[in-house]
């Protein structure tokens, strides 16, 4: 058989059966035998574009693209590759190998933007991270402060300016550093675990054709992804975004776009902003529609060690700032976070004192309380929350789990009700009205208020917060709301270890 007929019989059967392993390595090797790359490489891409996720496919295209020494296409697909598949050596060093030959990344805007980060070991997210904004941005500088994983090599490979930099406790002169070696007329402050969305790209180039005189900066709202359903601000996911993942998400603001100007600097060892410098020169900020995503949160052992890390530096800003209420409610909030509920309880308290009009203060007290099994001081605070912010659903959700937990349930019900009413997408408050209603023996209503959660993705959860419930029932003398919840739970097949071991603990003693 000829070698073209052969090439053309190969490819034939490999688009007959694009997943066949066999078929595709075959028809690669044909056509990398009669120099066929180009028509190769058409074929696979084709198949790649039609929804193919076979890794293989994805190489052996930038292998034919290699090949013709088309080197900016395949760094492009590397790129792709390393976004969607992940990063190893092996990978990572065929990309390196390409950037080196093709140099720094330029984008195509005069002027443009200058995406400025700073990392350390971000490799599990920062692929996925900077091919989410390399579109949208025309150089990156990447501050490395001392990573030990492929974070530096991956910066490299998309073509980043990395300057090494040794970690000196400080967020902000790192976050600086980053600001002094760029060149755009835009900054663009992102995190190795963010990203944001192909679907917002047009909506940021139209907010920077503004242009380079603009004196405005913007400020941006990061989507906290989490499992964490009681977090203040909470939303679940509703399927706006591809890149939402875990339970939902809670909001922060701040300013992440801002002209290139060397007034404009971060403040603040920790939880740095620029804020402060844009107040001082005068320049206005405003709201940018373009959320970023964040997945940090989703890692509890990344998260911790994190926390360790900023509660630490927060109480040492603390000490210098002892009336500060932004060093206050920050160092509350790590200490929250590391289980340091005494701690948090103080903090909170000192902070009240300075700003008692705060209901987020309130909420915080609720839930410091509420873990310290304090539940009537855990009630009477979230309540206090309720009256200064009747629209903040946290409160009304901490003083009915509070109100539960004593054993008032009917005045749990009553906050509870209207709450549901009013934001259904709540399923921390739907998990405790259920509840609610078990102990009243309602099963109708107890089954009707568990339907939502039953049928997403918490429904796994549900044994172990029943139980935790139960236990805090017990807890606080309330053995026959415990028993009640727990056998209403087994009724309907929610069981576990735990909710077994609950029910032996509910009866009375022989």
């Amino acid at each position: 058989m000829k070698t073209g007929v052969m090439v053309a019989a190969l490819e034939d059967a490999f688009r007959r059966d694009p997943r066949s392993r066999a078929a595709l390595l075959n028809y690669h090797s044909a056509a990398v035998a009669s120099n066929e790359f180009a028509r190769a490489e058409a074929t696979l891409r084709s198949v790649l574009d039609a929804g193919s996720k076979d890794q293989r496919l994805q190489f052996l295209i930038i292998d034919l693209l290699l090949r013709q020494k088309k080197d900016p296409a395949a760094m492009t697909q590397i790129e792709a590759a390393m976004a969607s598949l992940g990063v190893d050596d092996g990978i990572l060093s065929a990309a390196l190998a390409v950037r080196d030959r093709l140099g720094l990344y330029r984008g195509k805007t005069n002027g443009g933007v200058s995406l400025c980060m700073i990392v350390k070991d971000e490799e599990e997210h920062l692929a996925r991270c900077l091919h989410s904004a390399k579109p949208v941005v025309d150089e990156i500088i990447v501050v490395d402060t001392g990573s030990s994983d492929r974070s530096k090599g991956i910066a490299r490979a998309y073509g980043a300016k990395v300057i090494e930099q040794a970690w000196e406790n400080d967020f902000s002169k790192a976050r600086n550093r980053s600001l002094a070696e760029a060149s755009g007329d835009w900054i663009f402050v992102l995190d190795g675990d963010e990203v944001i969305s192909p679907k917002d790209y047009e909506l940021l180039r139209e907010l920077l054709q503004t242009g380079p005189g603009a004196s405005v900066a913007y400020t941006i709202q990061t989507r906290n992804y989490s499992y964490r359903l009681n977090t203040v601000g909470f939303q679940p996911n509703r399927g706006e975004y591809a890149e939402e993942t875990g339970a939902g998400w809670f909001p922060s603001d701040k300013v992440r776009l801002f002209p290139s100007d060397p007034r404009i600097r971060f403040r603040y060892p920790v939880h740095e902003v620029v804020e402060p410098t844009l107040k001082a020169l005068g320049i206005p900020t405003r709201r940018c529609d373009i959320p970023v995503h964040h997945y940090g949160k989703l890692s509890e052992k990344r998260t911790a060690s994190k926390t360790i890390l900023y509660h630490a530096m927060g109480r040492e800003k603390l000490s210098t700032a002892r009336t500060d209420p932004a060093a206050l409610r920050e160092s509350a909030i790590q200490a929250s976070h590391l289980g340091h509920h005494e701690e948090a309880l103080d903090l909170w308290q000192r902070f009240v004192q300075i700003q008692p009009g705060s209901a987020e203060a309130f909420v915080n007290l609720a839930s410091a309380f509420f873990n310290l099994r304090r539940y009537s001081e855990a009630a009477a605070s979230a309540e206090k929350a309720m009256a200064l912010d009747p629209s903040l659903k946290e409160a009304h959700f901490n003083a009915a789990l509070a109100n539960l937990i004593l054993g008032r349930v009917d005045h749990a019900i009553s906050i509870l009700d209207p709450l549901v009413k009013a934001v259904p997408d709540y399923p921390a408050a739907g998990l405790i009205l259920a509840a609610c209603h078990a102990c009243t023996g309602s099963e109708t209503l107890f089954m009707e208020s568990l339907r939502p959660l039953s049928s997403s993705a918490l429904s796994n959860c549900l044994p172990i917060s029943i139980a935790d419930l139960a236990e805090r029932l017990l807890s606080s003398g309330q053995r026959r709301y415990a028993s009640i919840l727990l056998q209403s739970a087994v009724r309907h097949n929610y069981t576990s270890p735990e909710i077994s071991s609950l029910i032996k603990c509910c009866q009375p003693a022989a």
